[in-house]
């Protein structure tokens, strides 16, 4: 009912715009039309008057003024009629497609060439429904893909809960259906805390609490805290980290290279090799995390920061789509820039800027 109600009043709003700017712009003509005739008539009578129009003695002048001053406001009357409505008519498509995008289309798009004005603003238009499209898009898969992150843990654990109650268990079926709750459970646990996280820094817009720490120090540490992943793997690590200081937000930064970490040991085929460099170039320091995995095309680079976004489907098991997205969010509220370098089949490499 609701959703009807708000589009029976954006089209009854949209008509009365439409009616209120005929109407004017009708006006705003039909005025200018009746200037320009008693301008023209009053030019007339000047002509008339220093002789240089016969207009015969001067008892027919007014009525020829008066006959004259009649056709011509006839004659703009009807011209305003007709072409009125042609300096609205940008306008109108305009509202039309933005009226189209309120109700969900966001495929609609413009193509305004005149006058030269709207044509930026049909190409703005288009750029705005492409992004909105590609969101929802987003949006979408997130969805799907957040329902199912979500509830094959909870079915998991369910499922092993109920065997849990056979008396005809053995002591190892016991232990091993327990070590599935474990970590199903810690599965939901990551997930929930990612999502908590996001919308906690998403919610920031500066930083407060800021303290000077060894970031080198800090990167080792959150190595180590990854110690199980990677050595799961055999991953061999090759570290080149510049001693150095940092004025920063400690708990978030950390966060940060934790995340990158993981992302570089997920992607990182076994018996790999992750190599994690920082230094400091013109008054900024640079971190560097580069695994030799399946790399990305283009298309994938360009996105990989978006929210909810997974570009190699085939690990989607091991992440949601956040983490490197909280990474960039981070990285942002220190006023730095985080961007990556790949190739397909060449591994990527993911590059940080803090300034000093």
């Amino acid at each position: 009912m609701m959703k009807y109600f708000t589009h029976t009043n954006a089209g009854k709003l949209k008509l009365n715009f439409r009616a209120k700017m005929n109407l004017l712009t009708t006006g705003l003509i039909f005025v200018l039309l009746l200037l320009s005739t008693f301008l023209g008539n009053g030019v007339m009578i000047l002509l008339i008057h220093h002789g240089f129009i016969n207009a015969g003695p001067p008892s027919s002048q007014i009525p020829l003024l008066i006959q004259t001053g009649i056709i011509s406001i006839i004659i703009g009357t009807l011209i305003t009629l007709l072409i009125s409505h042609l300096p609205l008519k940008p306008l109108h498509t305009l509202v039309e497609a933005i009226h189209q995008v309120s109700t969900g289309n966001y495929d609609v798009k413009i193509h305004l060439e005149h006058p030269a004005e709207f044509r930026e603003v049909s190409d703005c238009f288009n750029h705005m429904t492409e992004e909105l499209s590609c969101t929802e898009m987003l949006r979408s898969d997130f969805i799907n893909n957040f329902s199912h992150e979500f509830k094959t843990p909870i079915v998991s654990v369910l499922g092993f809960a109920k065997l849990l109650k056979s008396d005809q268990l053995t002591k190892d079926q016991r232990e091993e259906y327990l070590d599935i709750i474990i970590e199903e459970s810690r599965r939901l646990s990551e997930l929930s805390t990612t999502i908590l996280d996001l919308s906690r820094i998403e919610s920031l817009s500066s930083l407060s609490g800021q303290t000077t720490f060894s970031l080198s120090e800090q990167i080792r540490e959150a190595i180590l805290l990854l110690e199980y992943k990677w050595s799961q793997k055999h991953l061999k690590l090759d570290l080149n980290l510049e001693e150095l200081d940092i004025l920063a937000d400690e708990a978030l930064l950390k966060q940060a290279w934790i995340n990158l970490l993981d992302n570089g040991i997920k992607f990182s085929p076994e018996f790999g090799k992750l190599s994690v460099s920082l230094h400091t170039k013109d008054g900024t320091c640079i971190v560097k995390v580069q695994d030799h995995g399946p790399g990305m095309d283009q298309v994938t680079s360009d996105l990989i920061f978006t929210k909810f976004y997974q570009g190699d489907t085939s690990h989607q098991s091991e992440g949601n789509g956040l983490g490197l997205a909280l990474v960039k969010k981070i990285i942002e509220l220190h006023r730095g820039t985080v961007t990556v370098e790949s190739n397909t089949g060449k591994g990527s490499t993911f590059i940080v800027v803090l300034p000093l």
